[in-house]
């Protein structure tokens, strides 16, 4: 891994950061291809947007671009992280902090030559998902729910696991959002009061309505997903996959994510910025 921290390199921040002490801070994930940052200007949209969500100066996207141009990934993930910076101890925020920034780069995620053709297995996850409407969407840096139900499982052949909440909504992956097809319409959780509002997301969306496929963002329970025709998931490094398996549901309409995978990565690409120095 291969970190910056507010533009230097190193793999420490104090232990004054709240980010560090109480998940203080939001970012994102993305895939670098070929030395492109796929869909770059949603990320840093969704970056600021969920700052502006926690009252944290975002960087601008000149100063992170200059922090990925050093670091020149080429086939990489990426994460970028902002915290509000410093604190004294307590959970007042300082107004005058000067966030930290963390931009790092790893190796991209391997993924069998097939996934999009044979599909992925999930699984159900007993730890349920917070519902907070003020933090609905954002990405914050507190994955305490995704952290303990991710610790569910440890078999390899699971991709996945889908997260309820309290009212018994399938709302999304931990690491994922979720999209089901029954009769020709997509459904997806509308996270109006919990979950993560991802980029893929947004081009799945998009996507769909250039594809003519019906979308609409309602809840859903368990019951519904076993009756659904297909079952979907997204992330920024997976792009739009298809779910084969789930406990002992399973499913064989793998076209619609095919077909949605096809757009979302042709849009990303477009939408790609060249990481380099000028």
């Amino acid at each position: 891994m291969n970190t910056l921290v507010n533009g230097q390199a190193g793999d420490y921040i104090a232990v004054r950061d709240r980010g560090f002490a109480y998940g203080d801070g939001v970012f994102r994930t993305l895939k670098c291809d070929a030395g492109r940052l796929l869909a770059w200007p949603r990320h840093y949209a969704k970056l600021a947007a969920d700052c502006v969500a926690l009252g944290i100066r975002c960087p601008a996207e000149s100063i992170l671009l200059a922090d990925l141009a050093q670091l020149a990934p080429e086939n990489a993930a990426v994460k970028l992280t902002i915290s509000r910076g410093l604190s004294a101890r307590g959970y007042a925020c300082d107004p005058n902090a000067n966030p930290t920034r963390i931009v790092q780069i790893g190796v991209l995620p391997t993924y069998p030559a097939d996934l999009h053709t044979v599909g992925v297995h999930v699984r159900l996850c007993d730890w349920l998902l917070s519902i907070q409407a003020g933090l609905a969407g954002v990405k914050h840096l507190n994955r305490l729910d995704q952290v303990m139900a991710r610790r569910e499982w440890d078999d390899t052949v699971i991709f996945d696991g889908l997260m309820s909440n309290a009212r018994a909504e399938v709302v999304e992956g931990v690491m994922t959002n979720l999209y089901l097809l029954k009769d020709g319409i997509l459904y997806t959780h509308p996270l109006a009061d919990c979950g993560v509002a991802g980029v893929m997301r947004d081009l799945v969306l998009e996507a769909s309505v250039t594809l003519r496929i019906p979308t609409l963002q309602q809840p859903f329970t368990v019951e519904a997903l076993a009756l659904a025709d297909a079952v979907l998931l997204s992330n920024s490094l997976a792009g739009v996959v298809p779910v084969a398996q789930c406990g002992t549901h399973q499913w064989h309409n793998f076209t619609t994510a095919q077909r949605l995978h096809a757009a979302v990565v042709n849009q990303s690409i477009l939408e790609s910025t060249l990481c380099r120095v000028a």
